[in-house]
């Protein structure tokens, strides 16, 4: 399955993260090199996020976003790897200087991501794009951009 045939609309990053992710009541949670960031997501563009009552968000500042009504559901499957953790990794800005990560993935398949800020995840691949990937877990959607992950590991279970 190629990258165009495995983002349907309702997957796009656009939609998830101001409709989906977002309700009257409750914004959207950004998780980011700086830490945790709950905001209201107005319109994501090419390189920005761009938030209510905030400077836009360059967007290789975040690393995945979700519901924060679904953050309960997610929290005893975030874990944290020290070792990447203590190395402080930042974003890389340069595209020839980003570490290049083998992530060839298909829907349905389960996955297991480690973030450049040391956060550790593992998911059911529900869609993906060229900068985005959207995993599952206990039946929440969570969004994963991809220039921030670390390893990656497919069928890890």
């Amino acid at each position: 399955m190629t990258e165009k045939q495995s983002t349907h609309n309702s997957y796009s990053e656009q939609n998830l993260l101001t409709t989906t992710f977002q309700t009257p009541r409750s914004p959207v949670r950004l998780i980011t090199y700086d830490g945790i960031r709950d905001e209201r997501v107005r319109r994501v563009i090419q390189y920005n996020l761009l938030l209510a009552n905030a400077s836009p968000l360059p967007k290789l500042e975040v690393l995945l976003a979700f519901s924060v009504e679904n953050a309960r559901h997610f929290s005893p499957y975030l874990q944290i790897h020290e070792g990447v953790k203590d190395l402080g990794l930042k974003a890389v800005k340069k595209i020839a200087e980003r570490q290049v990560v083998d992530m060839q993935v298909a829907v349905g398949d389960a996955v297991a991501i480690t973030f450049r800020n040391g956060i550790a995840i593992r998911g059911i691949c529900q869609a993906f794009s060229k900068y985005n990937m959207v995993l599952e877990i206990r039946g929440e959607l969570l969004l994963v951009y991809k220039h921030g992950i670390y390893t990656f590991e497919k069928n890890p279970y």
